[in-house]
């Protein structure tokens, strides 16, 4: 069972007061049904605030922390380290926070998140990364699929993202073909990752977040037991 919201918040004002001197204002945490390609995400509508910062002011952006309920609850049966990988995955999006709402910055995986990532993981409490590794997982999540009508490479997808009129195979750039809908857990073929556009076309989204490392009970990790 995935921790309650009132717990993660608890945890999000720790991590702000160590890593963050307290700077970072309130933020929604949500679990979310629907984010099955990456563990966690910062959510924004909007660019970044201006400063000051007043929850009581209407007008606000919105903002929000989602995390993945199937993935977590898939890790949590995979391994006893679901927790601390929970706690990493929170600490990422909290940098994310970190440069829209301090720094001002759209959110990116860029210099001043690798900095701010690596400071963090010296205290040995966190270990963040940039991309997730949980392929397993995402793939048991996936519903649909595509095959390449040349070279026969598969394209599984949580949703409807490719577009066969607009999207051609990464690999010989044949056209594609959607297949009846994959059963949840049906991970029999490799996951193919990239698709070729044709020219003024975009790729359909790909979202890859943070990968997981290893384990502590969070009231251990700040308790000093």
């Amino acid at each position: 069972m995935n921790p309650p919201i009132e717990q993660l918040q608890a945890e999000w004002r720790i991590l702000n007061e160590r890593y963050f001197g307290g700077l970072l204002p309130a933020i929604s945490i949500a679990w979310s049904r629907r984010l099955t390609s990456s563990v966690g995400m910062f959510v924004s509508r909007g660019g970044p605030r201006p400063r000051p910062f007043d929850e009581s002011t209407p007008n606000r952006t919105k903002r929000e922390i989602r995390l993945s309920e199937p993935l977590m609850r898939r890790l949590t049966e995979r391994t006893p380290y679901a927790e601390q990988e929970l706690l990493n995955t929170l600490a990422h999006e909290m940098i994310h926070q970190w440069q829209f709402d301090i720094l001002k910055r759209k959110p990116n995986h860029g210099p001043d998140f690798v900095r701010k990532m690596t400071d963090m993981n010296r205290s040995g409490l966190v270990a963040i990364a940039i991309y997730h590794s949980l392929h397993k997982e995402v793939l048991a999540l996936a519903q649909f699929a595509w095959r390449c009508t040349d070279c026969g490479r598969i394209y599984r997808r949580q949703r409807k993202t490719i577009q066969p009129r607009r999207h051609l195979c990464g690999t010989c750039r044949g056209a594609l073909q959607e297949l009846p809908m994959v059963h949840r857990g049906a991970v029999a073929a490799p996951l193919a990752t990239s698709i070729t556009s044709p020219p003024s076309a975009p790729l359909p989204p790909e979202a890859g977040q943070l990968s997981l490392g290893w384990g502590m009970s969070f009231s251990a990790l700040f308790s000093g037991r």
